[in-house]
């Protein structure tokens, strides 16, 4: 059986280690690469030709983007899909610039195995139906006839158009996926077909892959569903752009997936949320026992009691508090990341607060966790929204869940 290269690019040895070990437990016949840097990323990858690439953003020398603007212009490479792992670039214009070099998918950190599998899956089907049309065209270039019997093999929606949005040849599944009422699609321009006409996203692509010759693959909802398009350039014999190849892959199910995982997350964080409570509660209980144990001893057992006291202060709960701040990064991944850059003067205990108010706990169960009592939360809200600058109309709590 032959076995499926996949290359995987970050600076930091225990990402690598953890993606490996993901692809590693899916028993797929996988054969992994791996590379430290982006200057050694690229001979493996000339060298390997791997089917899929991922890489993470931020390295030291050659970073992720510059890593996929060199592999799109090496024409053994150009073609091989480019899934960007990071955890600090997440913005939506983060998102874009990756994808407008020609990244094809996003991932962000912490890994999901779930997610990271299923993508991968995604692109490997993606890739095999370009490399295979691309194989075709070349052999049948201006053979519209055999392009498309080849079309109709592969079941994704597929329209060829040249630079001026003229249709030249598409197959069944597209003519099924537009719904364009027994009409000769070939006689329009893709402009004028839904869902290219309502939105000038598919226009602003065009026109970007025509001029930089890079593929273009991006996100697009239509009729409750979500459908990642996929474009390729074709150039003639003098280099001159010829036309696009579109694809369209349904990706709903990947998306609901997704989405399924990140309910379970929240689900599992409202109930550490609510052990987090009952383990504070406990250690007041605690700390109010050994206080009550001073009546009953003498001035050295005092002293043990109160540095007990101080210890136990300080030490309680740290643990649970920084597993709970992982697993609410883990949820809304990009929450810290928004606060930050809208209010970049907040104190980290503000910062807590903040999450804990996310979650919509009381000020009562804030006061639990974070062991002070409720008037002085209730004075840390005031502070914060003045900080916040939020009005007497606004709703705090809603505010906050707003930011994610």
């Amino acid at each position: 059986m032959r076995k499926i290269k996949i290359l995987i690019v970050d600076d930091e040895s225990e990402n690598l280690k953890i993606i490996n070990q993901c692809i590693l437990d899916s028993k797929e016949p996988y054969m992994l690469y791996q590379a430290l840097n982006g200057e050694l990323a690229l001979k493996i990858a000339i060298r390997e030709q791997p089917e899929i690439i991922i890489t993470d953003w931020e390295m030291p020398g050659m970073d992720g983007i510059e890593l996929i603007k060199r592999l799109k212009q090496n024409e053994s490479t150009s073609d091989t899909p480019i899934i960007m792992c990071t955890g600090v670039m997440t913005s939506s214009e983060n998102l874009h610039t990756a994808l407008s070099v020609g990244a094809v998918d996003y991932i962000r950190k912490p890994i999901d195995k779930i997610e990271l599998l299923a993508r991968i899956k995604s692109m490997l089907m993606l890739s095999d139906s370009r490399k295979v049309l691309k194989e075709k065209y070349l052999e049948i270039q201006q053979d519209h006839k055999f392009i498309r019997s080849l079309m109709e093999s592969i079941p994704n929606p597929m329209v060829y158009y040249n630079p001026e949005g003229k249709i030249q040849v598409y197959n069944q599944s597209f003519e099924r996926f537009i719904n364009f009422q027994n009409l000769d699609i070939s006689k329009f321009r893709i402009q004028e077909i839904e869902p290219f006409s309502k939105n000038e996203i598919h226009r602003f692509y065009d026109i970007k892959i025509i001029k930089d010759g890079l593929d273009a693959t991006y996100e697009y909802e239509l009729k409750g569903r979500s459908y990642v398009i996929a474009k390729t350039l074709f150039l003639n014999l003098g280099s001159a752009p010829q036309g696009i190849m579109c694809i369209l892959t349904d990706v709903t199910e990947l998306k609901n997936a997704h989405n399924d995982i990140i309910e379970n997350k929240k689900r599992e964080l409202a109930t550490y949320a609510l052990r987090l409570i009952q383990i504070s509660e406990l250690n007041k209980s605690i700390i109010s026992d050994l206080r009550s144990l001073n009546s009953l001893t003498n001035q050295e057992g005092s002293e043990l009691i109160r540095q007990s006291i101080n210890k136990f202060n300080i030490n309680s709960g740290k643990g649970f508090w920084d597993e709970f701040e992982s697993r609410f990064e883990n949820v809304y991944e990009s929450f810290y990341t928004k606060l930050n850059t809208r209010y970049p003067e907040l104190t980290p205990r503000e910062k807590k607060l903040c999450a804990l108010l996310r979650l919509n706990l009381s000020s009562k169960e804030i006061a639990t966790i974070i062991f002070q009592n409720p008037h002085s939360v209730d004075v840390a809200r005031f502070r914060l929204r003045k900080k916040l600058d939020l009005s007497q109309e606004e709703n705090l709590v809603d505010f906050l869940m707003k930011i994610n």
